[in-house]
């Protein structure tokens, strides 16, 4: 219950918000540009279902990802700046059951902008073999996603004290787990491409939705994968609790 209640002030205070609702609308406009753009211009439009789909869904989880970091580095350091961490500490909540309040605020985050692709998802992916399918591993992979990330970035945001330091290196993590985008394909078939692509959840989450919507492989080619970003996010939990316990006014 006491975790229900600070999920819900979280989400008032920190989703509800016009802040809040500027994310979900320039997710809209986004995706709305990108949909037109895919099922309009000439060279765009000779891709198959299954590649808009794949970029779409590739789009999206990156989005997710960087709310949560962002979401995840205000949690502690911007409760401290802004001197209301002991009032919250002064709470019945004991400092996981607001860390994991806030945590189901950043999930619902990731929920909302989930939900606000579904339509373009349908739309893009029209006609497509694996729609559906994609769009479950979507919804579990971003998820967890979302979890890892927001976890991580609030954990650090709980060692470090300080919104600016917190949202500098979250950043940087978001550039590295990036990264896989921005490589040729020549270059993630090398070493370091093939190691980057297995350590990163992120890339493990998008070869994972290549697999799956454009190569229409099973989930028996999956499952390394997705056990790799399970034990990413388990970790990340890990730091977040191990962060928390050592917060102090």
């Amino acid at each position: 219950m006491k975790t229900a209640y600070i999920m819900q002030k979280e989400i008032k205070e920190s989703i509800l918000t016009p802040k809040g609702f500027l994310w979900y609308i320039l997710t809209s406009i986004i995706l709305s540009i990108l949909s037109y753009l895919f099922l309009t211009n000439s060279e765009l439009s000779l891709l198959d279902q299954g590649q808009m789909l794949y970029m779409i869904m590739n789009f999206i989880t990156a989005l997710g990802i960087l709310i949560g970091l962002v979401f995840g580095a205000d949690a502690f350091a911007g409760e401290i700046e802004r001197g209301t961490l002991e009032a919250l500490f002064l709470s019945p909540a004991s400092k996981m059951e607001i860390a994991m309040g806030k945590l189901g605020a950043a999930i619902s985050n990731w929920g909302i902008i989930f939900a606000i692709s579904l339509p373009y998802l349908f739309v893009v992916g029209k006609g497509g073999q694996n729609v559906l399918t994609g769009i479950v591993y979507l919804l579990i992979l971003g998820t967890l996603l979302a979890i890892t990330f927001s976890a991580f970035s609030m954990g650090l945001s709980a060692r470090i004290k300080s919104m600016k330091n917190s949202l500098i290196i979250s950043f940087f993590m978001f550039l590295l787990a990036g990264a896989p985008i921005f490589l040729s394909a020549a270059l993630r078939r090398t070493w370091f491409g093939r190691i980057l692509d297995l350590i990163n959840p992120f890339a493990d989450a998008i070869n994972t939705f290549d697999s799956v919507v454009i190569d229409s492989q099973g989930f028996s080619y999956q499952a390394g994968r997705v056990a790799i970003i399970c034990g990413y996010t388990l970790l990340s939990l890990w730091f977040l609790k191990r962060s928390v316990s050592g917060l102090e006014m």
